[in-house]
C-alpha cells in the first residue's frame, strides 16, 4: 500500500476513517469514493493506490462507520444515508484543502457508494461524479433535474436492486438532462467491484470515467 489510513470528522465532530492515497509529484483532483455494502477492504485501497499513480488524490471514507453489519455479514440494511452523505462532504472537504489538490473535487462509488456519488452532485458541489449501480437509484430520482455537472451513471441492464421497470424509469429520467450520461452494461450489479471479466465492463466503464476525470487535471 502507498497510502494511509487517517481520522477525518463530519460536521458534528464525529471521528471517521479514511484511506488516503497522494498522487506522486504535482498536484490533481481530489477523488472520493463511495464504498459498497462489503466496506472498506483491500480491493479499495489497492484502487486507490492506482488512482493516485494516474495523477489522483484519492479518499476513501468510512460511510457504515456508525453501524454494525447486518445477518448477511453486509451493511446493507443497517446503512445510514445521512450517515453518507454528511461522510461525503467532509472527505470532500477534507481534500480539498489538502495541497496535492488542485482545487477540483470528483467523486466516484459503487452500490450504496453509487448513492453517495450522485448527492455528491445534487447536493455538495461536487464537480463531476460517477457513479457505479446505484443501489435502489430509483429513489433518487427527484434529484435527477437537479443536476448541472457531468455525471456518468454506469447501470447494469438488470439489477437485483430495482425492477426492470425502475430501470426505465431511471433511463427516462436520465435522458432528460444533458449533464447525464448513462451507460448500460450486460453484466449484473458489482460488475466493477466483484470478479471482473477481461476487458468486460468493469474496464470499459473505468476507461469511460477516467476520460470524464481527466478533463479536471
Amino acid at each position: 500500500m502507498n497510502g494511509e489510513t487517517i481520522k477525518l470528522k463530519d460536521s458534528a465532530g464525529n471521528p471517521f476513517d479514511a484511506y488516503v492515497s497522494k498522487p506522486k509529484g504535482g498536484r490533481g483532483p481530489v477523488v472520493v469514493v463511495g464504498l459498497d455494502v462489503h466496506g472498506l477492504r483491500p480491493l479499495y485501497e489497492q484502487m486507490a493506490d492506482e488512482w493516485a499513480e494516474r495523477g489522483y488524490l484519492v479518499i476513501v471514507p468510512d460511510i457504515y462507520w456508525d453501524v454494525e453489519r447486518g445477518a448477511d455479514h453486509t451493511y446493507l440494511d443497517n446503512f445510514k444515508m445521512t450517515t453518507g452523505i454528511k461522510v461525503t462532504k467532509s472527505a470532500m472537504e477534507a481534500g480539498r484543502a489538502m495541497p496535492e489538490c488542485n482545487g477540483k473535487v470528483l467523486t466516484t462509488g459503487y452500490c450504496m457508494g453509487g448513492n453517495t456519488a450522485l448527492v455528491s452532485v445534487t447536493r455538495l458541489g461536487a464537480d463531476a461524479a460517477a457513479s457505479y449501480y446505484g443501489t435502489l437509484m430509483h429513489d433518487y430520482l427527484d434529484e435527477f433535474k437537479t443536476i448541472k455537472d457531468p455525471i456518468l451513471l454506469h447501470m447494469p441492464e438488470h439489477d437485483w436492486t430495482y425492477t426492470e421497470e425502475q430501470r426505465d424509469w431511471i433511463i427516462a429520467e436520465a435522458k432528460k438532462n444533458p449533464a447525464i450520461t448513462l451507460h448500460l452494461y450486460p453484466e449484473p450489479h458489482g460488475f466493477a467491484t466483484g470478479r471482473r471479466k477481461p476487458n468486460g465492463a468493469g474496464d470499459l466503464s473505468d476507461a469511460r470515467t477516467f476520460e470524464l476525470f481527466e478533463r479536471f487535471k
